[in-house]
């Protein structure tokens, strides 16, 4: 036999504590530290996601704004190809005077200005065979470009219009002739252009048809603005760019684009 057989057996008690759990103030505190961690990473996670939207945004309005620019200059920088205003004046062509010059010089409506308003269609203009078609007789395709600003009618933002209208028609509708460019959801709140002669010298007198003809080198800029996000954060991008025209001015240098007698592929057609 165990001699620890005969000593009673004696319980332990348990803890006063073990038996007792959270109070109502225990568990207020928790819930009130809890909704507090919580309504942090909330708004944590909020900022960070209005913030990628802006950014998303922001990056689509500037590439939505560099397209439009690179469409503009691309077609600026062809002006002048194929004009020849010592034959295009005269019968059977009998072109109105916006098609004598690479820039527009003689046409009081379509002279160019630095900074066009949605007053009037003031912009810049000029003329070429633009896009150039191959295989077609020099000069028959000719047409005049240009770009000005409006008042959307559907978002109320001010927009890019590019006039196309064809030489042939020898008339100038500008309204008539103009499409929207820009993004109509992109307020496109200033377009400059500025002007500069071969020698680099900035062109100032843009109402003297000679001066306007010296114009070589036509600088562009764009400032865009939208708004974006749940409290309508303003965004603005600034673009611009410089463009040198291909082709001479043909008044000044009495210039004709030869014509090819070759077969089509001798001419590149």
């Amino acid at each position: 036999m165990n001699r620890f057989d005969d000593l009673p057996l004696i319980r332990m008690p348990r803890r006063a504590h073990d038996q007792r759990g959270l109070t109502v103030v225990e568990i207020l505190v928790a819930s009130a530290l809890m909704m507090i961690i919580a309504g942090a990473i909330a708004i944590l996670m909020g900022a960070a996601v209005q913030s990628k939207m802006i950014s998303a945004g922001w990056s689509t309005d500037t590439q939505s704004a560099r397209i439009t620019l690179s469409w503009m200059s691309d077609r600026i920088r062809q002006a002048g190809v194929n004009v020849d205003p010592a034959v295009q004046k005269l019968s059977p062509y009998s072109y109105t005077s916006r098609c004598w010059d690479r820039v527009v010089a003689q046409d009081a409506a379509m002279l160019p200005v630095t900074t066009p308003s949605t007053a009037n269609t003031n912009g810049l203009y000029v003329t070429g065979e633009i896009p150039y078609t191959g295989g077609t007789t020099p000069g028959t395709n000719l047409r005049t470009i240009g770009y000005y600003l409006k008042t959307d009618a559907g978002t109320g933002n001010t927009v890019i219009m590019e006039y196309n209208e064809l030489c042939s028609t020898k008339t100038d509708n500008i309204s008539g002739s103009s499409t929207r460019l820009s993004n109509p959801k992109i307020n496109v709140t200033q377009l400059t252009f500025s002007y500069y002669d071969a020698n680099g010298n900035q062109v100032t007198n843009l109402t003297t048809a000679s001066t306007i003809q010296g114009i070589q080198v036509i600088g562009i800029s764009l400032k865009v603005q939208s708004t974006e996000g749940k409290y309508g954060k303003q965004t603005e991008v600034y673009l611009s760019r410089y463009v040198r025209l291909w082709d001479p001015e043909p008044t000044l240098n009495s210039w004709v684009e030869p014509t090819c007698t070759g077969t089509a592929t001798q001419c590149g057609y």
